[in-house]
């Protein structure tokens, strides 16, 4: 009689553990790049053992209808395409594919996230890594934490946890984001008290004790953007909130050492970039100066998949220079525009439209959180390579597929942000 139980069981925790691993993933990403992805790898795995049941594949079909899925696939695509022209050899094309490869795998996470459930979970899951790495930073300033990479005590030093400060600033910037809606989603006063001390401290810890410049411009575009499509229908509130932005956002410059010291050099790198003096800005200007030139020869399909090294090497003498920009031009618009010319460009605008097409069909609260992550990823992409670098790759994928997950789903799926 029990004779069917011991395969119903497994057919049971084969449909959850694939979820439940990518629930992981959401915790992992922001903590450590090795355990991100052993379990994204165990999570496709596993999700490959469930797809071998029909109903299984039908709703991953069913998947590839959602908006984002076209415009990432037709990326991978051009980038496969454009090895053909590329003077970069196989290993290169290999590594490139393969940073590249979560594109691909966005139906997947997609199938994975239908349930509202696991769409919870997965926020559960990033909040707490965030949380984590949040009180981290703040007992940084007083503590050395054995787990944390920077040892600094006391203010106006850098205090990243885990990973580089660019990556910390920008998904600390966005957590600050994901703070202020749960603050509107919450029905009860202390727990909207508590989601804005969230924020306020999320924020401050970019602000205050990050030396990373990507993470200020992302928090102040990504908060300011936020405030404006929440409040879009409270003119007076808007008003109100905007104005009180300006005075905190002075008052930071004016008490923050730190945030003043690195605008500041910010403008000083650029205006005295040359290819002998390697600084963080002045790089960034040499990498247009010489990207613009090699654009105008290959204009339309780029200079092929994994060809920006292979000429930046060749261009730029200086070793000290070459160590900072010859492995990628810290510009993913540039980077796609170097390699795979203005039809990659085009198709990499599409997929980002995709996300801020589908914000415009849901209520002004998610709507905004969904714009405050775009306008994060464009600072990011505008100032490094975002999609290229592991940790960054990790952040704007995942968070792709979580904010689209319930795109084109029954009504009665759609219940989570």
């Amino acid at each position: 009689m029990n004779s069917g139980c011991p395969d119903q069981s497994m057919r049971a925790l084969l449909t959850i553990a694939p979820a439940y691993c990518l629930v992981f993933a959401y915790f992992a990403f922001p903590l450590s790049v090795a355990l991100a992805n052993t379990t994204l790898a165990l999570t496709v795995l596993l999700a490959c053992v469930r797809l071998t049941d029909a109903h299984a594949r039908a709703e991953l079909v069913q998947m590839l209808r959602n908006p984002v899925v076209l415009p990432a696939a037709s990326l991978v695509l051009v980038m496969v395409v454009a090895t053909l022209w590329s003077p970069a050899d196989w290993s290169e094309f290999r590594d490139y594919l393969r940073k590249y490869f979560k594109l691909v795998l966005l139906p997947v996470f997609l199938f994975l996230l239908a349930s509202a459930e696991m769409r919870k979970r997965c926020w559960q899951a990033f909040a707490v890594a965030m949380l984590f790495t949040l009180a981290s930073t703040w007992l940084n300033v007083w503590f050395e934490l054995p787990w944390s990479s920077t040892k600094n005590k006391g203010f106006g030093v850098d205090h990243t946890v885990f990973k580089d400060h660019i990556s910390q600033g920008i998904m600390m910037a966005f957590f600050t984001c994901t703070a202020l809606f749960w603050a509107v989603k919450s029905k009860a006063t202390v727990g909207r008290a508590l989601w804005i001390g969230v924020a306020v401290l999320a924020a401050a810890s970019v602000l205050f004790l990050s030396v990373g410049r990507t993470g200020y411009l992302s928090l102040v575009l990504s908060v300011v953007v936020f405030a404006i499509v929440a409040l879009a229908c409270r003119p007076r509130m808007l008003g109100v909130v905007l104005g009180a932005g300006l005075l905190i956002l002075v008052v930071v410059f004016a008490s923050s050492s730190q945030f003043q010291q690195r605008t500041l050099q910010a403008w000083e790198e650029a205006r005295n970039s040359s290819p002998s003096n390697v600084t963080s800005v002045g790089a960034r200007v040499q990498v247009w100066h010489f990207s613009v030139q090699q654009i105008r020869e290959h204009p339309w399909l780029g200079s092929g998949t994994g060809s920006y090294p292979v000429f930046a090497a060749a261009h730029f003498e200086s070793p000290e220079m070459c160590a900072t920009i010859c492995p990628h031009p810290h510009n993913q618009f540039l980077f796609f525009l170097f390699e795979l010319g203005l039809l990659g460009l085009l198709v990499f605008a599409w997929f980002l439209w995709a996300i801020v097409r589908q914000s415009f069909r849901h209520p002004p609260a998610h709507r905004a959180l969904m714009l405050s992550f775009m306008a994060v990823m464009l600072v990011s992409n505008m100032t490094h390579s975002s999609f290229w670098l592991s940790t960054e790759s990790h952040f704007f994928i995942l968070f792709t597929a979580l904010l689209m997950a319930s795109a084109g789903l029954p009504t009665e799926q759609k219940q989570a942000a």
